[in-house]
């Protein structure tokens, strides 16, 4: 069963016994408060504050509680039998009797007089000042008695004089406690029904306001409050021109017009207000406003256009998914870290399968514009149109084959974030142009467009090309150069940091599989000695290989050394079609003639084990020697 929770307030502790007698301990809690009139209001709004569902006032103190509060409040009036029987309880103290009444005379006393054979004096009045004075005043006029409420008896009794407290019966004071639990349970639903729409309200990512028709706030959520700088308390029930100026909300309730993403400036914020009336029956009961800060917008906008690409506008990599053990990386990251903290432009130099974009994507994740979109483009993948279209987008009919709604281009889409240009160095004369007015003036124009976009935009770049020599041959801007080299960071070959190879092979290992596979120090002694013309992802794709193909009937050793062993026969080709004989490597001696004979046998024999699937039997057979001797061939 439902509980509920009463308060009782009035100057007279008679009443108060009464009700809580009257009340069922078993569903309801009373609280009895014993107050004068001019501190029951302040008491009563305390009271419900504190979850009190109803108050019950008695006499002239409930009458005020009622015109004051409203509900939850329920007045338990005296009926004429009840003061009645008061007056013939007071008739033993004389014939002639004052009685109160709060506000107004009661209506009907007349035939009381007859019918009792006594004198009735009736005393109206509003505040206990009031009721002090009539009561002076009746009994310098003759009157025995007081009737009415505890404090008129009080009173009585401080002029010498007598008083009877009116008490209604039984069947009143239940009557108004069925009453007060009417009101209990309709408020109860009335509350879960306002704090369900409040939960909904603090969910919004907007601020909403909601006012009645004569502008006075009724509905405010925090993150209206969030938005405007103010506390919800300070604000609720108020009137909205007293709190807020500049919202339009008054305008659209006088006018009944709806305003639709109206920018307005309240207080130091410009705030764009969505504001509708509230209309039944074609009157306005009201206006409710959804607002955001201009600025947020600006930020949701923002992330909309990110959304339009899938690659390049989030990170994956930080600082801690490279692998490192070298001192020269070690003093790679303090540098890397300290360039990260400035805006200014970087340029990340290294040889192809280095790892320059995850140096990039680190740069950004370090940086205060993390939270920003990180954009990517390959400059060398592109044709120069393209690639223009691609960094300032277009405007509609620009070109043919434009889309009809034309296209952002990256510079706009990385708008508070990083753009990385890779393979700068290939870019076109008359792009170098325009990155340079980029960098120098901060905005962009679409191709086709006569606007200017302002951008905010970190740049990085790299390139595995010695962009300074690039500068000197006349292919790359001095000018550009510099603007995109305020900080270099120079990612040394895995060749010239073999210690890496260990923690980079962990990683590799716990990547593919799991770190279910292993490899031995003395493989990882030989990975070290292979030169690694790829780098990083060279040893990536060597990696994968392995984990692959172990288990395919060879051992782990086998399976290592023979793929090692491709990688290097590889690596020897590419190196023997690039390689030009200098005209003095013509006069050498015997020995250095035997070593070139044992490397160029090496050759031949890694290329007959390449044909015959690294079948030792069918290469001895072939190269026309033994198997013992091509073992110690291989080996030597």
């Amino acid at each position: 069963m439902e509980r509920h929770k009463f308060a009782f307030i009035s100057n007279s502790a008679e009443l108060g016994e009464a009700v809580k007698s009257c009340s069922n301990p078993k569903t309801e809690d009373i609280i009895i408060k014993l107050s004068t009139m001019e501190e029951a209001i302040p008491l009563a709004r305390a009271l419900l504050e504190e979850k009190v569902d109803v108050i019950l006032g008695g006499g002239g103190t409930g009458s005020l509680l009622v015109h004051s509060i409203g509900q939850p409040v329920v007045k338990i009036s005296r009926t004429h039998l009840d003061i009645m029987q008061a007056l013939m309880k007071a008739k033993k103290h004389g014939s002639s009797i004052g009685l109160t009444s709060f506000a107004a005379p009661s209506h009907g006393i007349e035939s009381f007089e007859e019918l009792l054979s006594i004198k009735i004096r009736q005393v109206v009045f509003n505040t206990t000042e009031e009721l002090k004075l009539g009561i002076s005043h009746a009994f310098k006029e003759g009157v025995d008695c007081i009737v009415g409420g505890g404090i008129c008896r009080r009173i009585a009794q401080s002029f010498g004089g007598e008083g009877i407290v009116v008490i209604p019966s039984n069947d009143v004071i239940l009557n108004a406690l069925k009453e007060a639990r009417t009101i209990a349970i309709v408020h109860k639903k009335e509350r879960e029904n306002t704090e369900r729409l409040q939960t909904i309200l603090q969910t919004i990512k907007e601020g909403v306001i909601v006012t009645d028709n004569e502008g006075n706030i009724k509905i405010f959520n925090q993150m209206a409050a969030d938005i405007l700088e103010v506390r919800l308390k300070d604000v609720m029930a108020k009137p909205l021109l007293t709190v807020f100026q500049g919202t339009g909300m008054l305008d659209v309730l006088k006018t009944g017009i709806p305003e639709v993403e109206k920018i307005r400036r309240v207080g130091n914020l410009n705030i764009v207000f969505n504001t509708i009336p509230i209309i039944i029956n074609d009157k306005i009961f009201g206006v409710v406003a959804t607002f955001k800060e201009a600025a947020r917008i600006q930020n949701i906008d923002r992330k909309l256009r990110e959304e339009l690409y899938n690659k390049g506008f989030t990170t994956k990599y930080t600082i801690d998914d490279i692998k490192s053990k070298s001192l020269s990386m070690k003093q790679l990251f303090g540098k890397m870290k300290t360039y990260a903290h400035s805006d200014e432009t970087i340029l990340i130099e290294g040889e192809t399968g280095t790892g320059k974009e995850l140096f990039a994507q680190s740069i950004h994740n370090l940086s205060t514009r993390n939270h920003g979109p990180f954009v990517v483009i390959n400059c060398s993948a592109l044709t120069e149109s393209l690639l223009e279209s691609e960094l300032f987008g277009y405007e509609e009919g620009a070109f043919t084959g434009a889309k009809k709604s034309g296209r952002i281009g990256l510079f706009e889409l990385a708008n508070g974030g990083t753009i990385y240009l890779d393979e700068i160095a290939d870019i076109s004369q008359n792009l170098q142009a325009k990155l340079l007015r980029v960098i120098e003036e901060k905005e962009v124009m679409r191709i086709g467009g006569d606007r200017i976009v302002p951008v905010d935009v970190r740049i990085v770049s790299s390139t595995y090309k010695d962009l300074w020599h690039e500068v000197k041959v006349g292919k790359f801007r001095t000018d550009l150069f510099f603007r995109l080299v305020v900080f270099k960071l120079s990612i040394p070959p895995l060749r010239d940091r073999p210690e890496d190879i260990s923690p980079i092979l962990n990683e590799l290992l716990y990547k593919y599989a799991r770190n279910t596979k292993s490899v031995s120090n003395e493989m990882i002694e030989q990975l070290k000695e292979y030169q690694w013309p790829g780098n990083v992802r060279e040893l990536d794709s060597f990696i994968k290989r392995y984990v692959i193909l172990l288990g395919h009937s060879m051992t782990n050793v086998q399976l290592f050394k023979d793929l090692l062993l491709e990688l290097k026969i590889q690596s020897e080709e590419k190196q023997e079609v690039n390689r030009e004989v200098p005209k003095e490597t013509l006069n050498i001696s015997k020995r250095a003639l035997k070593k070139q004979l044992e490397e160029h046998e090496k050759v031949i024999i890694n290329k007959m084990l390449v044909k015959c699937h690294f079948n030792k039997k069918e290469t001895a057979k072939n190269l026309g020697i033994s198997v013992n001797t091509l073992w110690r061939k291989l080996t030597s």
